[in-house]
């Protein structure tokens, strides 16, 4: 298994620090989807985090996407742009199954997880995030919906997480307005823990991590036990998703 102790790609970095890993998220999932060995890299990296005994925690860092947002449309976009069903439909199946795979790993990942999100994030990204024990925001985040811009359904766990979180009707009302969701919104939405200015972001999830290695290991696996979703209902949700997205794509 590869060291991640001191690791550096294009989609994702991974430094340790003390008893806490941290993550670095550079770019939007569709860069795995579109490169199988990424998805690998980031997957076999969770779980050289899982295996080594040194390290307690995992710390998220996802940095601003202003750039990134609409180079995802373009990416959905293409997929639509494919001539022929079975083009189309590897496509969406690409994209989804990275999404899937990520989002699993988050969810069963045994040791405490914290996010600490900046800028613009998509709502698909958003999902994965939401699979973490708890996430700070800076007052910057801003979680936009650039698949809705363009016709196509929000991908990924997201709306599974969030009909659970705020409930069915609530989640339904913010996925089909698809404004941007600001720090203090997602806050009052209990979609993020705290909302702290840009300089505090690492500083108060390390804390918040320190925090959690003090709780003791079956109180903590107690908590993952009646907060997280069951695989399967999981797996489920993905493919009820990915057949909206695959509609979507066809109907525009």
């Amino acid at each position: 298994m590869s060291d991640y102790s001191n690791y550096d790609s294009d989609v994702f970095s991974c430094t340790y620090e003390g008893q806490t890993a941290i993550i670095c998220l550079k770019s939007e999932s569709f860069k795995m989807a579109m490169d199988a060995s990424k998805m690998h890299e980031m997957l076999e990296c969770l779980n050289a985090i899982e295996l080594d005994k040194e390290i307690k925690g995992i710390l998220a860092l996802h940095t601003a996407e202003y750039e990134r947002i609409e180079v995802l449309q373009d990416f959905i976009t293409s997929i639509q742009s494919h001539t022929g069903y079975v083009q189309k439909e590897m496509g969406v199946t690409r994209y989804g199954n990275a999404v899937k795979r990520l989002t699993l790993a988050i969810n069963e990942f045994s040791k405490p997880s914290v996010v600490a999100i900046r800028g613009q994030v998509s709502i698909d990204s958003f999902g994965y995030f939401l699979a973490c024990d708890y996430r700070i925001a800076a007052s910057d985040l801003s979680i936009e919906f650039p698949g809705l811009k363009i016709g196509v359904t929000p991908a990924g766990a997201v709306s599974f997480f969030m009909s659970r979180q705020l409930g069915a009707t609530k989640a339904m009302e913010l996925m089909m307005d698809g404004k941007a969701i600001s720090a203090d919104e997602a806050k009052k939405l209990c979609l993020v823990s705290e909302v702290v200015t840009e300089e505090e972001l690492k500083a108060a999830s390390l804390a918040k991590l320190e925090s959690m290695y003090d709780i003791p290991g079956s109180i903590l696996n107690l908590t993952k036990q009646l907060t997280r979703p069951k695989t399967y209902e999981l797996e489920e949700h993905f493919e009820m998703a990915s057949r909206l997205m695959w509609n979507s794509i066809i109907d525009n």
